[in-house]
Order: C-alpha cells, then sequence, then structure tokens
C-alpha cells in the first residue's frame, strides 16, 4: 500500500473529514466540538507563549476566540434566558482573559480562560450523553409504536422522508 506523504493531500483530506464531521453532527457535538477547539487552541498558546512563538500563539489565541464566539452567537437566550446570560457573560470573560493572556504575554490569563472552558466543555460533554441516550431510547421505541398504530386515512400524517434531510439523532 503505498502512504501518502504530500502535506497539501493530507490537509485537503482532514479538512473533507472534518466538514464531513461537522455537516453529520447532532448540534450538542458541535458545541462539544466547539469547546475542544478553544480548549485546544488555548494549551496550544501556552505552549508557545513559553516556545516564544508570538506567530504560532497568535494564530492559536485567534482560532480559539473563534470558536468561544461560535459559542456565543449560538446561545438561544429564549430558551433560558438567565442562563444563557450567565453563559454569555462568562464567554465575555473568557475571551477578555484570552486578550489579556495574549497582550500581556501572561500564561495566567491563559490559564483561567482554560480552567473555565474545560469546566463548561466538561459539563457539555455529559449533556451531550445524556440527549444521545434519551434520542437512542426513543429511536428504539419508535418502530414498536409504528407496528400498532392504526393506518392513515390522510396522505399528510404519514412521516415524510426527504432525500438528503440529516439525521438528527446521535
Amino acid at each position: 500500500m503505498k502512504r501518502v506523504t504530500d502535506p497539501q493531500v493530507l490537509e485537503q483530506a482532514h479538512r473533507d473529514y472534518m466538514q464531513s464531521r461537522i455537516l453529520t453532527a447532532h448540534p450538542t457535538e458541535i458545541v462539544e466540538m466547539l469547546y475542544q477547539v478553544a480548549i485546544d487552541n488555548l494549551k496550544e498558546a501556552i505552549e508557545q507563549l513559553k516556545a516564544g512563538d508570538r506567530f504560532a500563539r497568535s494564530r492559536a489565541v485567534t482560532k480559539a476566540q473563534s470558536a468561544v464566539h461560535e459559542l456565543t452567537v449560538s446561545l438561544d437566550h429564549s430558551v433560558n434566558a438567565p442562563f444563557t446570560r450567565t453563559l454569555a457573560d462568562l464567554y465575555q470573560y473568557v475571551l477578555t482573559q484570552i486578550t489579556m493572556g495574549h497582550s500581556r504575554q501572561s500564561e495566567r490569563e491563559f490559564r483561567d480562560a482554560l480552567s473555565i472552558l474545560t469546566t463548561l466543555g466538561a459539563a457539555w460533554t455529559e449533556v451531550r450523553k445524556q440527549v444521545c441516550e434519551q434520542n437512542q431510547s426513543m429511536a428504539e421505541a419508535e418502530p414498536e409504536q409504528a407496528a400498532g398504530a392504526a393506518p392513515s386515512a390522510s396522505p399528510y400524517d404519514q412521516p415524510v422522508s426527504a432525500v438528503g434531510s440529516r439525521d438528527w439523532s446521535c
């Protein structure tokens, strides 16, 4: 078997894989991915701070900030305004700490932001697991319910199965 070693080919394959993973992911998985991107890049920023590579640190900081911005704009304030407001405030604090850590070249601020994101990310992982378990239980119950269902009088009562629609189950 021939190994592909061309960096551009490998990079494109990785981008294609990530795009596919994101497009097929459950919304809770996407949030989990955003937390992981922010956490991984903050760790990278700390390493680059220690190494003295300003350009690499700046790149990692930008990626971490972008992930936190995505988390912020994904909040639905109509669901539970006090909770989402608290999360928005935490995200803003994290962004401030990242910016201060970068501008002051301070590991402490980076670690403050990392601590918050790690805690929130771990909590979100548990939420995702519960949602996926709940979706799995519901999916297993549906065939049993469908088997005992009476035939529908209207074609509009039949479930719609659109080609290319997203599967939101985990």
